[in-house]
């Protein structure tokens, strides 16, 4: 990218996020796993109409662009992201809880929202605590626990998508699965609407909700779980039963405490060994069962 062309993206993207813009910004700071290079654009938009306003400019520029959250289950590569990073958790964090629904902007911690609606006794929400990220990547990854997912409680989704337009869909047109959804390409969730009526909370879901730490290491950077599980089995079992616990490559580690964790337990951890543990992993694991393991972890930019 020239550097007169970043000026004139910069000054765009000023004009519609004014002091919320900043270039070359690493995005270790960013995620929850502590690594990864820098985004050339790196925007924090104070209201959801700035967060679209970047969306339209950034398609206008021709530029590539991508919303986070709170960073979980994103790895940047070593040699950064030449788009726009658009960050909602840190201001997006709304929450309005009515008589039978509560909207959420993305940017809220996914744990809180499960937390809040628990302790208002809105059953359904168990599952959602100790789950890392925002509502915004819950909803797009269909993000669950115990046989509970987002499918169960959304009832529609706010997005602004690849074209610019801001568009309310319902949770059935969104193809909803095991970890994945099928929202239009390149779009950004700006909040999401949940059926949550006066319900019993199942306390024994809860009370495993809250255990997490008990068997997850949750005070460790880390993405959160990095493979989806194989049909009829668990990937952190399959991963053990290789005998890869306490693997390491550079700064990062197969959890010893679940091994469907990677942990960073670096001092400048690179990213690229992240991503080269993850495939190692998949042919370790498809090596041994014939099974090939599928990250929940997107990888974006250049190695």
């Amino acid at each position: 990218m020239e550097t007169h062309d970043r000026k004139s993206m910069l000054r765009r993207f000023d004009r519609v996020c004014p002091g919320g813009v900043r270039t070359d910004e690493p995005m270790s700071k960013h995620t929850t796993i502590g690594a990864g290079g820098p985004a050339a654009f790196f925007a924090v938009p104070g209201t959801i109409a700035q967060a679209v306003s970047l969306v339209r400019a950034a398609i206008a520029m021709g530029l590539g662009y991508i919303g986070i959250g709170k960073g979980s289950n994103l790895l940047v590569r070593d040699g950064g992201y030449d788009g726009l990073v658009i960050q909602v958790a840190a201001n997006l964090s709304g929450l309005t809880v009515r008589d039978r629904t509560a909207q959420a902007e993305a940017g809220l911690s996914f744990t809180k929202l499960g937390k809040v609606l628990t302790r208002e006794g809105r059953g359904g929400f168990e599952f959602a605590v100790g789950i890392p990220g925002s509502v915004g990547g819950a909803v797009r990854m269909n993000a669950g626990a115990w046989g509970a997912d987002v499918s169960k409680v959304l009832k529609t989704v706010k997005i602004v998508g690849g074209d610019g337009r801001v568009r309310v869909l319902p949770a059935a047109d969104l193809g909803l699965g095991y970890r994945k959804s099928n929202l239009p390409a390149g779009s950004i969730v700006l909040s999401a609407l949940f059926h949550s009526p006066p319900r019993p909370v199942d306390e024994a879901m809860l009370a495993r909700s809250m255990s997490r730490s008990d068997t997850q290491p949750l005070a460790e950077k880390s993405f959160g779980s990095t493979f989806k599980n194989p049909a009829g089995g668990f990937a952190g079992k399959m991963i053990e039963d290789c005998g890869l616990k306490g693997t390491r490559r550079g700064g990062v580690m197969v959890s010893e405490k679940h091994a469907n964790f990677l942990v960073n337990v670096g001092e400048e951890t690179r990213a690229n060994d992240i991503e080269d543990l993850v495939q190692w992993i998949i042919g370790q694991v498809e090596s041994r069962f014939g099974v090939r393991l599928t990250p929940e972890v997107i990888i974006i930019g250049n190695r």
